[in-house]
């Protein structure tokens, strides 16, 4: 029997569907819009489901959060971006100071870039 032995990995580019490949389009600072949300947060009924999820209501603010801004403060380890809503007022007033969500880079689009220092000093 012929023993299969993995090849070793090779460094390079990563694929375009990682997340290492996407999380290079953004930084921390950048705004960015939710253009898209995750499938299971679509359904108005997801939060309905459990009484946890009716008390999180992490479905309804995914569905809130569709077509605002909102910062980048930076990625999980899952290749995630943190949005800190909760500075957000309209997401304050209907949902609280406190929330973030963690969402995948493919959902958001780069509305501006963080603005950099360019002075020098003499």
């Amino acid at each position: 029997m012929k023993k299969v032995v993995p090849k070793p990995a090779r460094g390079g580019a990563a694929r375009k569907s990682s997340p290492a490949y996407l999380k290079l389009n953004f930084n921390v600072g950048d705004r960015v819009l939710v253009i898209d949300i995750p499938e299971d947060t679509k359904d108005p009924k997801a939060d309905l489901k459990s009484p946890e999820a009716r008390e999180m209501r992490t479905a309804e603010l995914f569905r809130f959060c569709l077509g605002k801004t909102f910062t980048v403060y930076g990625w999980g380890r899952y290749g995630h971006i943190e949005l800190r809503v909760g500075r957000n007022r309209e997401v304050r007033q209907n949902f609280g100071w406190s929330h973030t969500i963690w969402i995948e880079p493919e959902f958001l689009k780069l509305v501006k870039r963080k603005a950099t220092n360019t002075r020098t000093r003499d």
